[in-house]
């Protein structure tokens, strides 16, 4: 057994959750302390700090997601030759590159076209962005981007350091991608792609990554691999060979929701190798037309669909599996021993494109639905967020907009949309949602027949048709300062009472850290709304000078002893500590974690900016600056990646920053998570800003409807999208291969149901839904195992039994009321807030 202190953070990305605990700070749930005994694990990813628990709650991840050497310094070498399609970027996005999630031209064609208008132009500067110089001093990371793996001269920065594909360009860019609902590695001479099984104990949902195939070429003419480009959905891979001269090239563009894995081979020699037995090679016969109707009436004009129709191959594998290999031209694929697929000897170097797919769980079903799809793949990705407006039967809401450039349009008319039944399928895109999706889509979206067996961690993946899909979005109406109800004089009473003994008693703040410095001021800035909401003058005053007196040397002179730098390396801001050293607060200087910690910033200007413009002025630029790190909503921005953190297609963010895992990324605490973007949020509209604040609420209820359907799920939905006995009503981390039950400080119950809900704002009401909190706080009416009720009873009173009593107010004021007094907060609440949150967002008195 090993013994590791782990420090208690809500969002830390490091390790794996704790499967035994030894809780020596049950009295302090922000005590910072715990320890943690756990199994012998499996040794961490390079730079991950050491003294975090890295129990998996699961079987040890495979080696090819370890790394044992120290991280190394990548020097920044700008490669001189590239592919041909290679754009320089120094002045921006070009055409013929994907880096910008809105490519030229989409902002003006595609939603005139759709009749869809965005919220805000992101090609624009923000006005967050007023051209000031950098508040912080900057300097530069030694932890540098591997030019081995980037084209330097075709993505221009600040480079992304939260993407889904994150993990293709840290370390030695060899673990695993999750383009659902496959698991893709880019090695420097091949690509492999794998089917994920999914298995579960009741702690967590894990998946296999086994790389069933591996596509390269038998001469061994590539040699390098680069991320040439990315957009807001995807990102695209070169291979390449070492000699300049050499015409032979590999590429693709992963997305996920994707059945068809596409690469793009010029002078290729390809061949697929398995690590499986092949025992079926089948090339099959075209059985559909262009439109997806069986023909065979018309010989002259199936002949001639024939000559222009990729050809297909059924392979199978001696683990039960069926695989789809399309390519066009024509490959007549020949095995060579038990395990290899290669055109027969003797044919010329292969230039068109290769696309797999797994034939899911009813091949002869699925395999009917695919081909009828084939040889069309994405070039291109945007997402439009609409402006909100009011529709009848939704009512308030936003549109968000996925937009596909496709192959099949010749790599980008913006005026071509391709719907079901507009055009044959053969140009068509077909995709995978997920299940919050489905939760949006008009049933008519849905394809039917569809493809089954195909799902993510998220659960069961669902095919549509069209290179546009358009959910709408719902908005809470409620978000703002105040919550979502007016006190009663008797509640308004008792909170100021409390009020006073909390400004007198709780609101000292000496951690030296951003997350539970944040933490803290946003505390001080809560009791200072509920004193101007409660009409306290004094105490108002006197909080807003507390509140200055702790941000002037963070944010104005810079003179605490952790000062906040500008990096210009990765383009962001980043703690002294967590520059120097990759193991301090939390991993801040390697990108985790901003959008939990500059969050509680946002908050406390926002609530200074609403009430004091005035002495606000000298902290807006500071604040601009970290809301742009994390959530900066514009492309134009040189300084900073647009919305470093938020995944629109998973509808949430991610954290993890520049580590790298082998079950991609992960979020642990949503509650963190909403509380960044209700801060970008009331930042906006305390500054008028008002397209930059309904952006901000778009994405805040994106993070909302992800939170609660995958952290957050009623037990039917955990059993439709989780695997048993892997079906709670709380998820505690989420990757983008697994689930755990658990936390990364612990595997209480507590832990995982509070690290979902804090901070108690306004905004924590979109992820307690009335219906999930009855059934979590006691899901079987009786023993009530694993739900909120035990939790909050063997929490006893410390801050985290606080957490689920006052989200328990939802159902049950009376029995929240009766607890809440009982419990010692955690360090950034305060029993004035807990009494606050259940007066205007929890149950209403009766009478």
């Amino acid at each position: 057994m090993t013994v590791v202190c782990v420090l208690l953070h809500a969002g830390c990305a490091y390790g794996s959750p704790a499967a035994i605990l030894a809780d020596t700070t049950s009295d302090n749930p922000s005590g910072k302390a715990l320890w943690v005994e756990t199994p012998e694990a499996t040794l961490p990813p390079a730079g991950v700090p050491a003294n975090f628990n890295r129990h998996l709650g699961r079987h040890p991840q495979p080696p090819s997601g370890v790394h044992l050497p120290a991280p190394k310094d990548h020097p920044v070498v700008v490669e001189e030759e590239g592919h041909a399609d290679f754009t320089h970027q120094d002045n921006g996005p070009k055409k013929g590159t994907i880096r910008s999630a809105v490519a030229p031209g989409y902002q003006y064609t595609a939603p005139t076209l759709q009749g869809v208008v965005s919220a805000l132009d992101p090609n624009k500067q923000s006005p967050l962005n007023t051209n000031q110089a950098l508040a912080f001093s900057s300097t530069a990371s030694p932890y540098k981007p591997n030019a081995k793996l980037i084209d330097m001269s075709a993505i221009r920065a600040p480079l992304p350091t939260n993407k889904w594909w994150q993990n293709l360009i840290i370390e030695q860019g060899v673990d695993p991608i999750h383009p659902y609902p496959y698991v893709v590695k880019c090695l420097a001479n091949a690509s492999t792609v794998g089917f994920p099984k999914f298995q579960a104990t009741a702690t967590a949902m894990t998946s296999n990554m086994v790389s069933d195939w591996q596509i390269g070429d038998s001469t061994g003419a590539l040699t390098q691999r680069l991320v040439t480009a990315y957009d807001a959905l995807g990102v695209q891979v070169v291979w390449s060979g070492s000699n300049s001269n050499s015409n032979t090239k590999m590429a693709a563009r992963f997305y996920k929701g994707l059945p068809f894995i596409t690469y793009e081979m010029t002078s290729i020699a390809p061949v697929l190798s398995t690590i499986h037995a092949i025992l079926k090679v089948e090339q099959l016969a075209l059985t559909v037309n262009s439109y997806g109707a069986y023909s065979g009436a018309n010989a002259t004009k199936l002949a001639s669909e024939i000559a222009d129709h990729p050809s297909l191959t059924q392979v199978t594998l001696n683990d039960g599996s069926q695989w789809l290999l399309v390519t066009k031209p024509m490959i007549q694929w020949k095995q060579t021993g038990n395990s290899q697929l290669a055109p027969e000897a003797g044919s010329a170097p292969f230039t068109g494109i290769l696309q797999m797919a797994h034939l899911g769980d009813n091949p002869s079903s699925n395999i009917n639905v695919l081909q009828a799809y084939v040889g069309t793949y994405p070039t291109e990705g945007s997402v439009t967020y609409a402006k909100i407006a009011n529709k009848q039967g939704t009512g308030r809401s936003a549109d968000i907009v996925y937009f596909y450039k496709t192959n099949t349009d010749g790599g980008g008319d913006t005026s071509t949309v391709y719907s079901p039944n507009s055009v044959p399928t053969s140009m068509q895109l077909l995709t995978f949602v997920l299940p919050h999706h489905v939760d949006l889509l008009p049933s008519s979206s849905i394809l039917s027949p569809g493809l089954s067996g195909y799902r993510s961690a998220k659960g069961p993946l669902t095919a549509v048709a069209g290179n546009i899909i358009t959910y709408s979005q719902p908005l809470d109406g409620t978000q703002s300062f105040e919550g979502q109800h007016t006190m009663s004089a008797s509640d308004k009473a008792s909170i100021q009472k409390q009020l006073l003994i909390d400004v007198a008693t709780n609101t000292n703040v000496t951690a030296p850290d951003p997350y539970f410095f944040g933490k803290g001021i946003a505390k001080i800035a809560r009791l200072y709304q509920i004193a101007q909401e409660v009409g306290d003058s004094v105490s108002a005053s006197t909080l807003k000078d507390k509140l200055m007196g702790y941000m002037k040397p963070w944010l104005m002179t810079f003179t605490n002893s952790d000062p906040l730098v500008y990096d210009t390396v990765w383009g962001g801001v980043v703690s002294t500590a967590g520059l120097a050293d990759p193991s301090a607060d939390f991993g801040q200087g390697r990108y985790n974690d901003h959008h939990f910690h500059y969050g509680y910033h946002l908050y406390a200007g926002a609530v200074l900016a609403k009430y004091d413009i005035n002495a606000f002025a000298p902290l807006r630029e500071p604040l601009s600056q970290l809301l742009r790190d994390y959530a900066n909503p514009s492309y134009a921005d040189s300084q900073f990646p647009f919305m470093r953190h938020f995944d629109p297609y998973d509808g949430h963010s991610w954290a993890a920053g520049l580590f790298t895992f082998a079950d991609g990324r992960n979020q642990e605490s949503t509650g963190e998570a909403i509380n960044a973007y209700y801060s970008a949020y009331l930042y906006a509209l305390a500054l008028g800003l008002q397209e930059t604040a309904d952006f901000y609420e778009i994405v805040l209820n994106m993070e909302a409807t992800s939170g609660r359907r995958y952290w957050h799920p009623t037990l039917a939905q955990a059993k439709a999208q989780y695997i048993a006995p892997f079906t709670h009503n709380a998820v505690g981390i989420l990757w983008a291969s697994k689930a755990d039950f658990a936390t990364f400080f612990g595997a209480n119950p507590e832990y995982i149901y509070g690290i979902q809900m804090i901070p108690f704002t306004p905004a924590t009401r979109l992820l307690l839904a009335a219906d999930w909190v009855k059934e979590a706080w006691c899901p079987d009416g009786s023993s009530c195992a694993g739900g909120m009720k035990p939790a909050a009873e063997s929490a006893g009173s410390n801050g985290w039994a606080q957490f689920l009593y006052t989200a328990l107010s939802v159902v049950d004021r009376t029995t929240a009321l009766a607890n809440v007094a009982k419990c010692t907060p955690d360090d950034g609440n305060t029993l004035t807030n807990a009494l606050h949150w259940i007066a205007t967002s929890g149950q209403q008195p009766v009478g």
